[in-house]
């Protein structure tokens, strides 16, 4: 009797853009938030080898929508990702998008001047980026959670 699986992806209703630019990190950011009429955030930064820190931006459409994240692979001239064709950036797009609302993203991304390419990255020919995603996830809960409950420093007084 042959056995039936069940496969269980660990990031359903996620889709990843790859983007190659030269623009840094905060005017990518401004572009693609114009473009899309997205107000990031920059949160704190992301150490995705545990060797430099790297540019996190956030943007969430509100409840039962989408959250987005744009994340720096590259720091100087270090890229923490060797991928090919070669990506400066991710975009993340949490919880279910239509086709169409994807198509439009990539085509204002790739109207971006100084955006050589973005193209949406297939999770299962890119097998290193699971624990990277991992990091990015458990990093944008920890920023959302300070920026909820911010620690309060007081002082003593006599």
């Amino acid at each position: 009797m042959k056995k039936n699986k069940l496969i269980i992806s660990p990031f359903d209703d996620l889709h990843i853009i790859g983007i190659n630019s030269v623009l840094p990190d905060y005017k990518l950011a401004y572009h693609i938030g114009n473009s899309l009429k997205f107000n990031f955030i920059r949160l704190k930064e992301i150490h995705l080898d545990n060797v430099l820190p790297y540019a996190f931006f956030y943007y969430n459409a509100g409840e039962n929508r989408n959250a987005y994240n744009l994340v720096s692979l590259r720091n100087k001239d270090h890229l923490c990702l060797k991928l090919n064709p070669r990506i400066d950036y991710i975009f993340i797009i949490r919880n279910h998008i239509t086709d169409e609302r994807l198509g439009q993203i990539i085509k204002n991304i790739r109207d971006i001047k100084d955006v050589v390419h973005a193209y949406v990255m297939n999770l299962d020919n890119t097998p290193t980026i699971d624990v990277m995603l991992e990091k990015i996830e458990m990093h944008e809960r920890n920023c959302l959670e300070e920026l909820l409950n911010p620690k309060k420093d007081y002082e003593a007084t006599a």
